[in-house]
């Protein structure tokens, strides 16, 4: 590999005195090069206190507390259940009401909430009868959405299953669909429906085999889940 021409270093050569001039003054380029090495700490001394002071503030801001990145959810809308007096209040023509208990505890696998259930029946010999069963799913950290999100899931799980989306308005329900049985007994039909954090089932069953009117059952169904719905306050 050739290289390109060659530049020597020039030989530095002692200093020799000329004639007709005096020799250097003492101190003159030892003083100039004091006085740059003094200058030259100097900078480096506002340096250093300028990165000290750099460092101290990133220092102080990674030590503020951490602001939580955590996305916020639907807030629960109910946190109680009405009693089945309250639903049945809303409807006319209802069979007695079969007990009116208040809600109670209920078990789940998801920690994040709490439920309690509601199940309430009325029913008549020779005539078709109601249930209405409500689960309040209320979160453990408030604004965490869980549970609403857990009322959702309910009723896009019986939609997965066939669940027909119901496109009128049934009382305040966020969404609610029609579900349909297994018709070779006694006829039933079904609404499926949730509001907020509560997960509502509806059922109408005929009076008894010889009733098929799918329509009428439909319509009873409906005003039932109505009823269930406004009773949520």
């Amino acid at each position: 590999m050739q290289q390109g021409p060659q530049y020597p270093y020039q030989q530095y050569q002692p200093y020799q005195q000329q004639p007709g001039y005096p020799p250097p003054k003492p101190g003159g380029k030892t003083a100039l090069i004091v006085v740059l090495v003094v200058v030259g700490v100097l900078v480096l001394a506002g340096v250093g206190v300028g990165a000290f002071f750099l460092l101290t503030a990133d220092n102080k801001r990674s030590t503020a507390a951490p602001t939580s990145s955590a996305p916020a959810g639907e807030a629960d809308k109910y946190s109680s259940l009405p009693r089945c007096s309250e639903v049945g209040s809303r409807m006319n023509n209802l069979p007695p009401l079969t007990k009116d208990s208040p809600a109670e505890p209920a078990s789940g696998s998801d920690d994040r909430i709490q439920l309690s259930q509601l199940s309430c029946s009325w029913m008549k010999s020779g005539s078709s009868s109601g249930t209405v069963s409500m689960m309040l799913s209320k979160s453990v950290q408030p604004g965490s959405g869980a549970g609403p999100g857990y009322a959702k899931a309910g009723y896009d799980i019986e939609v997965d299953r066939g669940a027909k989306p119901i496109t009128e308005k049934i009382g305040k329900a966020t969404k609610a669909a029609d579900v349909d049985y297994d018709q070779s007994g006694t006829m039933q039909c079904g609404v499926r429906f949730y509001q907020g954090n509560v997960d509502v089932t509806v059922i109408v069953t005929a009076a008894d085999t010889s009733d098929r009117n799918i329509e009428r059952c439909r319509r009873n169904a409906h005003s039932l889940a109505k009823a269930a719905s406004e009773s949520l306050e």
